[in-house]
């Protein structure tokens, strides 16, 4: 059922996705109203379940972690399937998970720092059920573009333009690093996932420092790139929206065809990031829409307009979109790093349990 939001909550909403840190006096300027309403109505976001919580964006190629991502074709065993899922949704290493209509029936993303850990994942995974697995295919995350959710302020790219917003992007990929989170680090990362809006004194708190000190953290990792955005975690459902990955398979690799269409999928009211991979599927997009026909004229306008550079493309509509988890439990702090990429001891147990 969608819930019902007015223009203001919309705004509001749009601001918050591009910088949830932000304080409520600057959102009220920005969308003009006063600093109390606009509490207010955050508040009502959150009771009527629309705004899930305020978040931090984080690269974990920073932190010397790599997303590697398998996409599984599934025999019709529901019983194993819902057994298989549950496996890849309490894995430690796991950064998202779906479950599809289409091509695949299962994404799984995990972090890993090299391909020897993501191969023995597999190995037991595809050993453990190997009577439901009937196709695997895996691409390596290269560089990623998560883009504010446009289509709350229009749903074209003239009405978007029309509000003169800001509109950040934000990214992470590249080549791995290898900052280590500290203690005071780790506590923040974890906290601000928790919620992005909690002050500098309510974190000082928590951690038992001093504000200044987490004022200085934090702008630290700000400026490593550890932290590349605040977000919003909105239930897209209460939106009435579905979620749809795109995959694209260029006729021939073309440098400049491909920056106009990374420039095409970020103007896009309904396009909501952007990745670029190295496997058999170069390029990656969502698309967010009310149904599928609104999914499709997304789909006919990028093959119009890109006929020439799209070989062809395959999508899967996500029917289940598990937990996008802020990658706290694999950072590496030097006090944890006995514990850094293990799963915990009963780990196989844990469908059991």
């Amino acid at each position: 059922m969608t819930a019902s939001m007015d223009l203001f909550d919309r705004r509001i909403l749009f601001e918050l996705d591009c910088d949830s840190r932000r304080s409520l006096s600057d959102i009220a300027r920005k969308v003009r109203l006063g600093r109390d309403l606009v509490s207010y109505r955050i508040e009502r976001l959150r009771h009527a379940g629309i705004l899930n919580k305020c978040t931090v964006m984080i690269n974990p190629y920073k932190l010397g972690l790599t997303v590697y991502k398998t996409y599984l074709k599934l025999d019709a065993n529901k019983g194993r399937w819902n057994e298989f899922v549950a496996y890849l949704d309490h894995c430690p290493y796991t950064a998202w998970l779906a479950e599809c209509y289409g091509k695949w029936d299962v994404i799984w993303c995990v972090y890993a720092r090299s391909p020897k850990e993501v191969y023995d994942l597999q190995d037991r995974l595809f050993s453990d059920f190997r009577d439901i697995i009937l196709a695997y295919n895996v691409c390596t995350l290269v560089n990623y573009w998560s883009f504010p959710k446009k289509h709350l302020i229009g749903q074209s790219a003239g009405e978007v333009r029309e509000w003169a917003f800001s509109l950040p992007e934000f990214t992470f990929g590249a080549t791995p690093l290898e900052h280590r989170l500290d203690e005071i680090e780790y506590g923040i990362v974890q906290l601000l996932g928790e919620d992005a809006q909690q002050s500098c004194v309510e974190i000082a708190k928590r951690l038992g420092t001093t504000p200044a000190v987490v004022k200085y953290r934090t702008e630290k990792l700000e400026e490593l790139g550890v932290i590349n955005g605040y977000r919003v975690d909105i239930d897209r459902s209460a939106l009435g929206m579905t979620l749809f990955r795109v995959q694209v398979f260029p006729r021939e690799y073309d440098a400049a065809q491909e920056l106009e269409f990374h420039r095409f999928c970020q103007s896009h009211p309904q396009i909501s990031c952007y990745e670029q991979q190295l496997g058999d599927c170069k390029l990656e997009f969502e698309v967010e829409a009310h149904d599928y026909a609104g999914f499709s004229t997304v789909i006919d306008d990028v093959r119009s307009r890109f006929s020439r550079y799209l070989r062809t493309v395959e999508y899967m509509m996500v029917r289940k979109d598990y937990f996008h988890r802020t990658p706290c439990s694999v950072f590496v702090s030097e006090a944890h790093d006995e514990n850094v990429l293990q799963p915990p001891a009963d780990y196989p147990a844990l469908l059991t349990a």
